[in-house]
Formats: C-alpha cells, structure tokens, sequence
C-alpha cells in the first residue's frame, strides 16, 4: 500500500511489521499524536474479495469488543486512500517464535507466557470469541516481560456460522486441534487451548509437538498420533507440568481443560520459583519425530483397522483441501 517514510492521511509509513496472506502490517507514526501504531490492511489481491473484506470487518468488529492488558489494543477503523484498514497499539517487543527458536525457555518464562495468553483468552472466551490462530508468531513479548497476543484475523464469534463453514479448515496446521484439522464440527474455546498447549511445549522444549515436511503430514498426525511427551525433548520438565500439557494436548476436546479459567489456574498453581531454581533447561536432544504409526501392534486385525483408519483421515483431509481451493 505504501513506501516507508511516505505519508499517508495522518499517517507516516515506516516499514513492514508483518506480511502474511490474511493482510499487511505496517508500523506508522500517527502525525497528530505523535506516536507509534500498527496499521493493518488486506493486501491488494483480496481488497476486492467480498469473503476477505466480510473477515475484515469481523475483526474490527471483534477487536471493539476486546479490551485486556495482554491483547494488542484496537485503536480505530477508517478508510485511507481508498482502503480500508485498522490502526492498532504497536507493540515493542519479540515474537515467542524467535525465543523458541533459540531453545527451550526456563520454565517460568514460558509458564508466565502460557498464563498471559490464557488470562487474555479468558476475556475473549467470555464474550464468545474464539480466536482460532494462536501461534507462538502471534504472541509478542516486551521488554519487561508483559506478553500481548495479536493475529485476531481468523477469530469469531461462537455462533457465527457465515464463514468457514462444518468441513472447512483455517489456520497454521502445527497449532490446529484435531476438530479444526477435520473441521466435523463447530469449534469452541477448547480448540484454543490446544492450541496454547502447543505453545507451551515449543516453549519448554524449542520445538513443535508434530512438524513434517508438509502440510499434510502435519494435519495427518494432529489428527491420529498421540503427543510426543515433552520430557522426550527436555528431561528436566516437571511430571506435573507435563501432564498439564499433555492434557491441553488431548485429542477429544471433553478431555482438556474446560475453560482458559481452569488451564490458567492449573499452571498458576505449579511452584514455578522451585523449577526454575531446581530444574535446568536441558540441551536439545535428538529431534523427536511423532510417529504415524505405532511401533507395534498386538494383532494382525488391529493393525487392519488402525490402518482404515488413518485411511478415513486422509480421506477427509483430501476432501478438506479440495473444498478450501474450491
């Protein structure tokens, strides 16, 4: 849409912040004030795009709604040279990716993050608001520490049944819960904390739960293998920390925690200062690479019947990209 340091309206661009197919972010200096925002516009290919532009105005719509110290500010919708777009706080700060990326955080670091990012979900959540993007790319932290989660371009609300209808899939695949993969049903909270059970342990072991050379894979084992466990990657997690991960992890969403609420205080309860003090963050080991199928099978029939059903899976995956590019 523009060149840094050209302006705009009231706008001064400086550069790119993020450049993702959903739309472009810019930081820009806001002439009257002074100070730093994001601006956010749908790229040139989808402004004419009756379903994109519908997703713009839902989450504008859906970012009025929100207000919470761990969740980017919204500050204002206008049109700006032709274009529609929303100007948002700029936030200073690192993507949880990059730190990830680095390796394992030490275990109140990424507990503090996974506590951020749920206290803000439990606002959304009250209001009906799933978010259905979380990635570790999406959740800024700041200098000071504070974590602030952003990428509300695929939230809605609960009961909004108008886009991404039963049997379409959105989202990053590595965070994606299984009904989101499969997209057999509507989704609610629960499929966000999955999501945020993914970001703690690409926090507490510097990688993803499942990874592939594609996307299919991905989705494939998202949807049919069992977690690896994370003290596989950093033998110093805590037993019980383990197992609160594994249950966000869970592949039936009855079988996670009910609410961000309960997520929240299952971590808040965990004596951080001991893991941080006792537990060192271990190296990374060999990568673990989540099995599709299992190492053994007690019989010549479970081995037929395991094998149906990731079939089935495929299947439905198939068909699942075969709608989206439809």
């Amino acid at each position: 849409m523009s060149e840094s340091n050209q302006t705009i309206g009231n706008y001064e661009y400086l550069g790119i912040i993020e450049k993702p197919e959903a739309g472009v972010t810019y930081k820009v200096r806001n002439r009257t004030t002074g100070a730093f925002e994001a601006l956010r516009t749908l790229p040139g290919t989808s402004s004419g795009d009756p379903e994109s532009l519908e997703r713009f105005h839902r989450e504008i719509r859906i970012h009025t709604r929100l207000s919470h110290p761990n969740i980017i500010t919204f500050h204002d919708a206008l049109e700006l040279d032709g274009q529609l777009v929303m100007t948002m706080e700029f936030v200073e700060g690192t993507p949880l990716a990059e730190l990830c990326r680095r390796g394992p955080l030490p275990p109140d670091q990424a507990i503090r993050a996974a506590c951020d990012v749920l206290s803000g979900l439990e606002e959304a959540h009250a209001l009906g608001i799933v978010h259905r993007g979380i990635t570790a790319e999406h959740v800024i932290v700041t200098r000071d520490g504070t974590v602030k989660l952003g990428g509300f371009g695929l939230a809605k609300p609960a009961t909004d049944v108008n886009l991404t209808k039963v049997g379409a899939s959105v989202g990053n695949v590595r965070y994606m819960s299984p009904e989101q993969v499969t997209g057999v049903a509507a989704l609610d909270c629960r499929a966000d904390l999955y999501s945020v059970g993914v970001l703690l342990f690409y926090g507490l072991t510097g990688r993803l739960p499942f990874d592939g050379a594609n996307d299919f894979d991905i989705m494939l084992a998202q949807v049919s293998a069992q977690p690896p466990h994370p003290s596989s990657s950093n033998p110093g997690i805590d037993p019980e920390l383990e197992r609160i991960i594994l249950t966000a992890l869970a592949k039936k969403p009855e079988e996670r925690f009910p609410s961000a609420k309960a997520f929240h205080s299952a971590l808040a309860a965990m004596n951080v200062a001991a893991l941080t003090t006792a537990v060192s963050v271990s190296p990374i080991q060999e990568k673990v690479v989540p099995q599709l199928l299992p190492k053994a099978a007690p019989d010549e029939l479970n081995r037929t019947l395991y094998g149906l059903g990731l079939l089935c899976v495929a299947i439905a995956i198939i068909v699942l990209v075969f709608v989206a590019v439809h």
